[in-house]
């Protein structure tokens, strides 16, 4: 069992498994066959040493791939008018992602197997998709190719289907294609840059420091540091990986230490799970509150949605009281952000002044720091 981007066997086996992706792009032929292959065999490496794992894993695929296709079946006989239907749909989708978290805190064995959140998360946009008629057919293929997709799977970035499937399908001219190698060969090199030297370089001075006051706030600089180096390398590595794949998927992150405001933040870190969860929870149930007029009020109504939302999010991170109030901090902030952009006199009148603009930066920055803090559960002790 290697760990993906995480030791030399794994870069290794990379180069190896890379380098007919690289002749073939470079021939100007399509990727697509020979990286389903490849995702497979990477697939079979990730999680070789857990016996356990490969079964979920491949349960969990096959369900999924079953799941689609009846799902497009029904939206192709009957349309997408029927509720319920999606419903269940939607909720067999995540049923799986649901045993994990709570084997995770209950006394039954772990359900838990490699990168069944950011799985959960590709098969429940191609379901809604689906149910919007924005996807109309799918291969089996195609849609194993995309959840499993190796460079991705594990940690993110979370793709999105259509745009995935489009790279996928697409025959590079040898120039283009060589282009793409050399990003993907850059991204490679910074995103070990940033996950081994400096992140670290860090990590192991968080371990080092005591529990006082001031102790406490290096610790809170430190991990803030850390948890982004490690985190943006990470990804960084994955979209270099993927572009050697002929895959462009998306960057997660955008120099988010230099947001102005919360709102900003959440628009250059963790990219996208921000957009998904933008897309297919915070607007989805913005819209159904305001169908159902549980809400009058659009801005309330978007207001609670934004809790929501971000509550869920952290949920998602962990059971622990201190995931849930990491995302619900985020959540009243966001809900301050925008109050204080709708109504602030203020704001309105200095928004555009250079002084405005870093004093909203150095806001940003330690209102995310102290976010991060409680992420860590230091405090929890």
């Amino acid at each position: 069992m290697i760990t993906a981007f995480g030791e030399a066997a794994f870069f290794l086996v990379l180069a190896v498994v890379a380098l007919p992706a690289v002749v073939l792009g470079l021939m100007g032929r399509r990727i697509k066959l020979y990286g389903l292959v490849a995702t497979l065999v990477m697939c079979g490496l990730l999680v070789a040493d857990n016996k356990r794992q490969l079964v979920l894993l491949a349960a969990f695929l096959v369900g999924e791939m079953i799941l689609m296709k009846a799902h497009l079946w029904f939206i192709r006989k009957h349309g997408n008018k029927h509720v319920w239907e999606r419903r269940l749909a939607v909720g067999l989708s995540l049923l799986p992602l649901v045993l994990v978290k709570l084997s995770g805190i209950m006394e039954f064995p772990s359900l838990a197997f490699i990168g069944a959140s950011y799985l959960t998360f590709r098969a429940v946009q191609v379901i809604l998709e689906i149910s919007d008629k924005l996807i109309k057919e799918m291969s089996l293929l195609d849609h194993l190719y995309f959840l499993a997709f190796f460079p991705t799977l594990s940690s993110g970035p979370i793709d999105r289907s259509r745009r995935f499937l489009q790279d996928a399908e697409r025959r590079y001219q040898p120039g283009e294609y060589a282009g793409l190698v050399g990003r993907g060969l850059t991204c490679l090199v910074g995103g070990a840059f940033y996950k081994f030297a400096v992140a670290g370089l860090i990590a192991p001075r968080l371990a080092e420091l005591g529990t006082g006051r001031l102790e406490t706030v290096i610790y809170m600089y430190l991990y803030g540091a850390d948890l982004f180096f490690d985190f943006a390398g990470y990804s960084l590595m994955a979209v270099g990986a993927s572009y050697l794949f002929g895959i462009r998927t998306p960057h997660n992150f955008r120099m988010p230490f230099v947001s102005e405001s919360i709102k900003e933040f959440w628009n250059r870190w963790h990219i996208t799970l921000s957009f998904w969860l933008r897309d297919y929870v915070y607007t989805r149930l913005l819209m159904a509150m305001l169908r159902r007029k549980i809400f009058k009020d659009k801005v309330r109504a978007a207001h609670v949605a934004v809790m929501v939302n971000m509550t869920l999010m952290g949920v998602w991170h962990g059971s622990q009281w201190y995931y849930i109030a990491y995302g619900a901090y985020h959540g009243v902030l966001l809900v301050l952000n925008d109050v204080w952009e709708r109504r602030s006199r203020f704001h309105n009148r200095h928004q555009g002044k250079v002084w405005y603009r870093l004093l909203g930066i150095l806001v940003t920055f330690h209102l995310v720091l102290f976010g991060f803090l409680l992420f860590s559960g230091r405090l929890a002790n």
